[in-house]
Parts: structure tokens; sequence; C-alpha cells
């Protein structure tokens, strides 16, 4: 979805849902996406476009233990400048991809590492002992 720079200057509030499911083969851990909900606040000054977003959208990402899928709800606000000086975020394009721009928000403001509620207990990590002659050190140290 593209938005053209002159529609935009006559709208002040832009509220739409995109779908992101073609974007799902670019993440790995998301396992699957809503389509989400944007509402978008616009306000032009000079020839910079000052965008205030707030995003809503449900997915489902892998758990970093079991790779079960775990719901996750995401809301999120942010105010994305576009224009052509060093200080703003992005250029000022037209047509706007706006969509795009918020998928690359969405990725990075999702967790990391998420887990599952059966993998609080699951351990990889075999337990290592000290070597014998380290066994009885723990012990004459004072913590």
């Amino acid at each position: 979805m593209k938005f053209s720079i002159h529609a935009l200057k006559e709208t002040p509030v832009l509220n739409f849902t995109y779908d992101y499911k073609h974007h799902l083969n670019q993440v790995p851990d998301m396992l699957s996406i809503e389509p989400a909900t944007i509402s978008c606040k616009l306000q032009w000054i000079e020839s910079d476009l000052i965008v205030d977003v707030h995003l809503d959208v449900k997915m489902e990402l892998a758990c970093a233990k079991t790779l079960k899928p775990v719901p996750y709800d995401m809301h999120m606000d942010a105010e994305i400048v576009f224009g052509s000086s060093e200080e703003c975020d992005f250029p000022l394009t037209d047509p706007l991809e706006l969509p795009d721009i918020l998928f690359g928000y969405i990725v990075s403001e999702k967790p990391y590492t998420i887990y599952h509620p059966d993998a609080e207990n699951t351990s990889f990590d075999e337990e290592r002992s000290p070597h014998p002659a380290f066994a009885d050190l723990d012990k004459t140290y004072k913590k």
C-alpha cells in the first residue's frame, strides 16, 4: 500500500488495516501475524512530515527453547519524521511506502526471545562438575 504525498497533504488522519502475511518469510521466528490496525496522525512542518503512529497487531512467535508458538499482542506508538534533513528518520519519497516502514518497526519492537509456559524448566546444558583438584574450593571461598 503506497500513499502519494499529494493525498497525504489533504488528510490529517489515516486509519487502515494492513495484512503483513507476505512478509513472514523474512522473519524466521515470527510464525503467524494477523492484520495490523494502524492509525496515523499527520502533521506537516515546512517540508517535513511528522507521522504519529499507533499500531495494534497480534502475532505468534516461536519459543526460544522449544519453538512452540507463543501468542503475542503488540501495541506500539511511534513518531516517524520524513524529510530531507539529516535529523529525519526517513527520506520523504513519493509515493510513501508507510506499511513497509511500519513492518520494520514491528520487527525491531517484538521481543527477541520469548518463552512458552512449558519451556520454563527445559535446559539443554549439562551440569558440569569441577575438576577434582578444585572440588572443595567453593567450600573454602566465602560468598
